[in-house]
């Protein structure tokens, strides 16, 4: 077998992965090539006119096809299509509620922050303090870095602050969320349906969650879901063993959207599109690399990396403003900021695999990151990731990091290896 070629699952199809294996049996089948070998995930086939063998490892979250040099090629495009018609087909809908800790009675939910952090009010007077300081030293090397230092945290705090209120996120930590998830087959629903149904099951969830009680008032509202799924998040209970345990705060938006600050108080923001697409144990490995950077403080470190190269700019620009070093600086400190953001990002990949395993945590990335996992990849394209700073590492990089967190220890150094695998 001389080529491998991975066929990644489309995130419709994650949870029904014996019916994908079946249909690419019967995809190499129609092709002309007939099981020799099937040993739990591993399957052998030999084409039964050419003689060429193919090779075929299920995994939970893709299909790696290991082929011989001179194949004639499968159609992997109308494989795709399959697979997807074959759960492409359903739509799925979520129904979100919040439960008070304990009881199963809803509270009111999105209502106004009115939460306000006291160290929050130190910004105006640490600006007037800076400001001032910059005048008394006329703005020496060493009181740009002192500035820079303090904007950082003065900025951070007013982020923590701002951004929950400016999202009309609610907090969440203190309570436990009700999500109910069904397929149907065909269109969507109606939006006038949609709240109708919500209405009703809004009114029973205060009194008892069980499928039976959930699926009786979706046919009484003429809702005939092929699946159904009821899951409870208790945020609380997932960061129960971490030291610091963060608030965490919902926001209200289809988005997929994870956030973290780690200072002065730590803070975890998602919103309800993750919940939506997730499963419990999915939604665990997202808050573990969120909960990655607050133990290591990658949002005050990454910030002070970033601004701290003002100063130093300005003092190489200062003393030797003809020189060519100034240049050479700003190229390096750019690239190097921007691998040390893709390997902290590995970093907290292996730290939320090592929490919920790597089964787990690769469907999540499959789920989250698949239109970017099926573009092709070549090395112009990698190149371009490394260089961009605002870039995440590329999804094929993230599941390499996954698959090999068992032998790594996680380093910064580690992780920007696997930026060059």
């Amino acid at each position: 077998m001389d080529e491998k070629i991975d066929f990644f699952i489309p995130p419709a199809c994650l949870d029904e992965t014996e019916k994908v294996f079946s249909e690419i049996k019967i995809f190499l089948a129609s092709n002309g090539y007939r099981v020799r070998t099937e040993k739990r995930n591993l399957v052998v086939a030999e084409n039964i006119y050419s003689g060429e063998k193919i090779g075929v490892i299920f995994s939970g979250h893709k299909v790696s096809f290991f082929l011989d040099k001179n194949h004639k090629g499968l159609d992997l495009k109308k494989l795709y299509q399959k697979i997807f018609s074959l759960c492409g087909s359903k739509r799925e809908v979520v129904f979100i509620f919040p439960l008070s800790k304990g009881k199963a009675k809803p509270k009111t939910f999105f209502s106004k922050n009115r939460e306000v952090y006291n160290w929050a009010f130190l910004a105006v007077p640490l600006l007037t303090l800076l400001i001032l300081m910059a005048e008394i030293f006329q703005a020496s090397i060493w009181s740009l870095f002192l500035y820079t230092v303090l904007l950082v945290f003065v900025f951070i705090s007013l982020v923590s602050l701002v951004l929950p209120i400016a999202l009309k996120a609610t907090r969440t930590d203190d309570k436990q969320l009700l999500v109910i998830k069904i397929q149907v087959d065909g269109q969507e629903l109606p939006r006038e349906k949609y709240l109708s149904t919500k209405k009703a099951l809004y009114q029973v969830v205060s009194q008892k969650i069980d499928e039976e009680t959930i699926s009786t008032v979706l046919r009484n509202n003429s809702v005939n879901p092929t699946m159904l799924s009821i899951y409870i998040f208790d945020f609380k209970e997932l960061f129960q063993t971490n030291k610091k345990k963060p608030r965490v705060y919902l926001v209200n938006t289809v988005k997929r959207v994870s956030y973290s600050i780690s200072f002065p108080r730590p803070l975890v923001l998602i919103s309800t599109g993750l919940l939506a697409e997730l499963t419990p144990e999915e939604l665990k490995g997202v808050l573990m690399h969120e909960y990655s950077h607050i133990k290591n403080r990658d949002t005050v470190i990454l910030p002070l990396l970033f601004l701290t190269g003002v100063p130093i700019a300005y003092w190489i620009l200062s003393s030797s403003p003809h020189s060519s070093f100034f240049i050479i600086f700003l190229v390096a400190y750019y690239v190097s900021l921007s691998l040390l953001f893709k390997a902290i990002e590995l970093r907290a990949d292996v730290y939320a695999t090592r929490k919920v395993g790597g089964d787990v945590y690769s469907k999540t990335i499959v789920k989250l990151e698949y239109p970017r996992l099926i573009r092709h990849e070549t090395a112009v394209t990698k190149i371009l990731n490394l260089l961009n700073i605002a870039s995440y590492p590329l999804p094929t990089q993230r599941l390499h990091a996954v698959e090999h967190s068992h032998f790594i220890k996680g380093h910064i150094f580690e992780m920007i290896k696997f930026l060059f695998s």
